[in-house]
């Protein structure tokens, strides 16, 4: 999918990236209580919701950085609820829970425009003068 362009590769880097960070840290916190972050990479539909249900693109984020912010945020959720939550597979409610913040997403990290100039200061002009 990705060599064909149907989807880029933000959101799962993204996705993914804090899945590997976020267990890792819990990993060298405490290795008896946590689970490695290779157990956390390969099992479950972690690498499928990465590449598949993610990157759906009805649902997801539209501006790079919201495709950035949108997978890590699931990747995050993912290791929340597997760690402290009573559900293995986090992965469809990571993504329906980050689907809720995809018009906010949307909404802050709209892209400028291509091609189109910086406004102009504004110049201070004399009383009754005409712009």
């Amino acid at each position: 999918m990705l060599a064909k362009r149907i989807i880029s590769w933000h959101i799962p880097v993204a996705m993914l990236g804090s899945v590997l960070l976020l267990a890792t840290l819990f990993y060298l916190s405490d290795p008896s209580h946590f689970a490695s972050p290779l157990f956390h990479l390969l099992t479950g539909a972690t690498l499928f919701g990465a590449f598949f249900i993610a990157t759906d693109p009805v649902s997801a984020a539209t501006s790079r950085r919201g495709k950035l912010i949108y997978g890590a945020g699931i990747g995050a959720l993912v290791i929340i609820i597997r760690t402290f939550g009573g559900y293995p597979d986090a992965v469809a409610f990571a993504v329906l829970l980050m689907n809720l913040c995809v018009p906010l997403l949307d909404l802050y990290s709209v892209p400028r425009p291509t091609g189109q100039p910086k406004a102009a200061p504004a110049t201070p002009r004399e009383p009754g003068e005409r712009p």
